[in-house]
């Protein structure tokens, strides 16, 4: 089985998990997605008392995700974006319905835009210190689902508006808006301050013909020929730039380094 169909083997996986937990949820009502979310390691990490009525041991379970994945990022890189989120495998599969390719967004403007996640992350961050999260989780996707079939208004709103965005603009979510992505990517930052080893996605130099079919197949339209290695903390390592390349071999998950 070759890398590219293990991951979608792994995505399908953990997206009919989740539909399953759903169902479970929306049947019996007494905990909520939310509480499995690896983002609760910030909406539940520092929460004190009771708002938004979850389970303590789900909880901790999440926050224990959280941070694992954050652990785990720090040498495979954002594994969990691209083989396990189900957010982000919806997302793919709601702009697979364009059947083409839009044109990307200028790199210069990509990494402006990529920085408003960081934004989203500190602001979510100061409302749980200050004891107000619930402001932001009423308007956390996630949470839109998880109360089903309860309403979380804000939460469905945003959930709706990522899937249409994500129509036009390929994993809008997982580029310019999700707060654990941030996370993921300030901890790779930090285990290169470490000195820690992490794969990242290598290109042959040698065999490049500078094509740019790698770059403008890139779902988080990263500069993959900008280096000899994709440095750039946003790769989820979906392998796509490994399959579109004309010249097999060429680009691959190489080493760490």
């Amino acid at each position: 089985m070759s890398k590219t169909s293990i991951r979608k083997l792994s995505q399908a996986v953990f997206l009919l998990l989740s539909l399953g937990i759903l169902s479970l949820v929306i049947i019996n009502g007494k905990t909520t997605i939310h509480n499995l979310c690896p983002y609760a390691v910030i909406c539940f990490g520092f929460l004190k008392g009771n708002l938004i009525n979850f389970s303590v041991g789900i909880a901790a379970l999440g926050v224990f995700l959280g941070i694992a994945f954050m652990v785990f990022s720090m040498f495979q890189g954002r594994i969990f974006c691209g083989y396990i989120c189900p957010l982000g495998t919806l997302q793919e599969l709601v702009y697979a319905v364009r059947r083409r390719r839009s044109k990307q967004i200028p790199f210069m403007y990509e990494r402006k835009l990529a920085k408003f996640k960081y934004i989203l992350l500190l602001l979510n961050i100061i409302l749980v210190i200050l004891g107000l999260s619930w402001l932001y989780i009423n308007f956390c996707p996630i949470y839109g689902l998880s109360r089903l079939p309860s309403l979380a208004v804000g939460g469905l709103i945003i959930f709706i508006l990522i899937m249409v965005g994500g129509i036009f603009v390929e994993r809008l979510w997982c580029r310019y808006l999700c707060p654990y992505a941030a996370l993921l990517n300030l901890a790779q930052g930090l285990g290169k301050l470490l000195g820690t080893k992490r794969r990242m996605i290598y290109r042959n130099l040698e065999r490049c013909i500078d094509c740019e079919l790698c770059s403008r197949n890139c779902p988080m339209n990263l500069d993959i020929l900008a280096s000899e290695y994709v440095q750039d903390h946003n790769c989820i390592h979906c392998l796509r730039c490994t399959v579109k390349c004309p010249k097999p071999g060429t680009v691959c998950r190489g080493k760490e380094v």
